[in-house]
């Protein structure tokens, strides 16, 4: 089906969460999700200033943690 003007292509940028959003859905405090990206245990994009997540990154490195039994 094609696309619609109105209605914008789906991208990883509609998946980009802050560290607080992140935060709330892995139900940790934001230092600890900034901690983890910091160590590179969470993927993150840094945008200037800004560490951004993509949702799906996060899941896939969730459950690759959870199957590695960590």
């Amino acid at each position: 089906m094609p696309e619609r003007d109105d209605q914008p292509a789906a991208s990883s940028l509609d998946e980009l969460m802050t560290s607080q959003q992140l935060a709330d859905l892995l139900l940790v405090r934001k230092s600890t999700v900034e901690d983890y990206a910091r160590r590179g245990l969470l993927p993150s994009l840094k945008l200037g200033r800004h560490r951004r997540f993509v949702r799906s990154d996060v899941i896939d490195a969730v459950d690759e943690l959870r199957r590695n039994g960590h």
